[in-house]
C-alpha cells in the first residue's frame, strides 16, 4: 500500500484501537459482545478496508450487523426445530391421553 495508507491489518487494528476506549466503559457482559466484535473486524479487515465509498467504521459496522444476523437466523432456526419437536411431543401425548381414556 501507499506510504501515507495502512495496511488492511493496521486499518482493522487502528479501527479496534478507537474502539477500544469505549468497550472499557461497558460492563462486563458487554465488554465481552464488543470484543467478539474486534474478532468479527479483525476476520473481515479486506472487506472493510475495500469499502472505499465508506468510512472504515461503517463498513464495519455493516459487516458486524450482518455477522449478528447470520448468527440470529442460525438460533431462530435451531429454536424453531426444538419447538417444533416439543409440538409433536405434545400433540403425541395428548393421543395416547385419548387413548387411554376411551379404553377406560
Amino acid at each position: 500500500m501507499g506510504r501515507n495508507l495502512l495496511s488492511t491489518t493496521g486499518l482493522a487494528h487502528k479501527l479496534i484501537a478507537d474502539l477500544k476506549p469505549l468497550s472499557e466503559m461497558l460492563p462486563p457482559n458487554e465488554r465481552r459482545i464488543v470484543e467478539n466484535f474486534f474478532e468479527i473486524i479483525l476476520q473481515q479487515r479486506v472487506v472493510i478496508a475495500e469499502a472505499t465509498e465508506l468510512m472504515p467504521l461503517e463498513a464495519a459496522l455493516v459487516i458486524l450487523l450482518a455477522e449478528e444476523r447470520r448468527r440470529n437466523n442460525l438460533e431462530n432456526t435451531e429454536l424453531y426445530k426444538q419447538i417444533d419437536g416439543l409440538h409433536k411431543q405434545v400433540q403425541e401425548l395428548k393421543k395416547d391421553k385419548e387413548r387411554l381414556e376411551a379404553d377406560s
